[in-house]
């Protein structure tokens, strides 16, 4: 049975797929041009961006889009769902200089919305960690598919997530945790 993934980001998809496919479900990219949400929780962006898909897609039946946020101990709610643009203005070097002599301690949080013929859901997670001390002083976005990843060791490990093997990354991920979540539902309450 199919389900559509409103990303085209390969990473996202093979992570999307590593779950969904042992239970009978083939993950397919749907290319969407929404409007990025910059207020509200990871769970109402996430929300807000599956209604895009659904105006947009109003013939699909399943379809899901997830939404990620860093959260720093130091800055309540910060940099939150903006995480990539924060990213993108101040890099690896700006941050670096936002933690210094700050508590590193952060956390990702995910959810993913899931439409599922008529019915909304919304599952979430978190992996706690922390932010390294000399963070690499590489401003450059390219080949950096999850820009936080070379900064972010998570809790149980002992390296940042950037560094592990695909199988070690995904044990730790936000992302895995909110699709076993989802599975979990799905195995549950889905009769074809």
């Amino acid at each position: 049975m199919k389900i559509y993934f409103a990303t085209m980001n390969e990473s996202k998809l093979h992570e999307a797929r590593q779950v969904l496919e042992p239970i009978g479900y083939q993950v397919l990219g749907l290319e969407v041009n929404y409007i990025e949400p910059d207020e509200g929780t990871v769970q109402e962006i996430a929300m807000q961006k599956l209604e895009q898909v659904l105006q947009v897609h109003p013939e699909l039946q399943r379809v899901m889009v997830d939404d990620a946020g860093i959260f720093f101990q130091a800055y309540p709610l910060f940099p939150g769902v903006l995480a990539k643009r924060v990213f993108q203005r101040i890099g690896y070097r700006g941050i670096e200089k936002l933690l210094a002599d700050e508590d590193r301690s952060a956390q990702f949080e995910g959810a993913i919305a899931l439409y599922w013929h008529g019915q909304k859901k919304i599952f979430s997670g978190m992996t706690k960690g922390t932010i390294i001390e000399g963070i690499p002083a590489i401003d450059s976005l390219t080949n950096v598919g999850f820009p936080y990843d070379p900064l972010f060791v998570p809790e149980g490990g002992n390296q940042v997530l950037a560094d592990m093997d695909i199988e070690k990354r995904l044990s730790f991920s936000y992302r895995r945790k909110v699709l076993d979540k989802m599975a979990l539902w799905m195995k549950k309450n889905v009769r074809d």
